[in-house]
Order: C-alpha cells, then structure tokens, then sequence
C-alpha cells in the first residue's frame, strides 16, 4: 500500500513536470535539460547556426583549441552573447567569444597594445563585436603565452597556477571533442568550476 506522504510526493512531481515544459522555460533552460550527461556529446539546439559560428571562427583563424575555448565559454552559441565585461570591469572584464579579460589583451595582443584598464569598455568593443579581432588576438595570446601561462591568466587573472591547472584540463578535454567535431552542429559539456 502507497503512504499518503509518498502518493501527495508523487502527485506533486507530476504537476511540477506537467507546469515546466521546454515551451515553458528559457531557452537556455530547455537546452540544459536536452544535454546529456556530462561529457556525452549531443546535437545544439541549433545545429546549423552552431555549425556556422564554428566555421566563422576558423574562417577568421581559429584553431582546434581556441574553437574548445569558445564552447568551454559559451556551450552551442560560439558567440559573446554576454554584456561586456560580464559584470566585471577593468583588467578583469571578460571580452568576446573566448573570454579573455581586459588585462590579456591590451597587454598581449597587438591591436590593443597601449590600451589602458579604462578603455576595457570602449575600445573592449572591437573584440566583443567583431569574431575576426576576437579570434586574432584569441591566437595571439595562444601563441605569445603557451598553454601553461595562458591558462593561468585566462582563470587566474594575475597569474594563478593552479586555477589555470584546472581550467586547462578542462579546455584539452573540450579539444579531445573538438578533433572530430570542429565544424558540425554537436557540442559536449563538463560542468567547470568558476575560478
């Protein structure tokens, strides 16, 4: 025989699932909920629109890990769909695709060379807008810096290494993925720790 605590515990299960439908949540929710397991690659919600944004950032010279950057950073989008800066400001403010902050690219990508922390917003624009800047000083960095020491900028800010440790295993399990899967509708997803 079913208790009334268990019958009442199920009855509410259902109304919730029966209220909270993918037409009814966001549609940042309803992908969530499509996504399989962590680290099980599934087809965006938009295949097609993923599989261009991808193409556009090789077009415009990325490379294998900066497209496992940009998925690390933005899932199926492959876009800066975020405000700029992403709530943060000055050196620390998160700019484009691959969310490189302020302080990374006025210090070591050439188009923002001898820009100061203020002009993060305005002249942070040109790389947050524009996937070919953004790519460009995307490889810059990747090849000025080296894994090791971008990976501890891009999380650590002033150079933490051992947030840029565990970004890093994240990013070359996202490039593992991306081997086969550099210009198609298909994402994966591990759930990376905030740094």
């Amino acid at each position: 025989m079913v208790s009334k605590s268990i019958l009442a515990a199920l009855t509410a299960s259902f109304a919730i699932s029966a209220i909270a439908t993918p037409t009814s949540l966001s549609a940042n929710t309803a992908s969530l909920l499509r996504r399989g397991a962590e680290g099980e690659p599934f087809p965006c919600d938009d295949p097609d629109g993923t599989a261009a944004r991808k193409q556009a950032l090789g077009a415009a010279g990325a490379q294998q890990v900066d497209i496992a950057i940009a998925m690390l950073e933005n899932g199926c989008h492959f876009t800066a769909s975020y405000g700029i800066g992403n709530y943060k400001t000055r050196d620390s403010a998160e700019i484009g695709v691959y969310r490189n902050n302020w302080g990374m690219l006025r210090t070591y990508c050439d188009h923002f060379k001898g820009a100061g922390p203020d002009d993060w917003s305005n002249l942070g624009q040109q790389a947050h807008n524009d996937v070919t800047i953004a790519t460009q000083c995307q490889v810059q960095l990747w090849n000025t810096l080296g894994a090791d020491q971008f990976f501890s900028l891009q999380r650590g800010g002033s150079g933490n290494p051992g947030a840029g440790r565990a970004y890093g295993d994240y990013v070359w399990k996202y490039n593992d993925f991306c081997a086969a899967h550099m210009t198609d509708g298909w994402a994966i997803y591990y759930n990376v720790p905030s740094m």
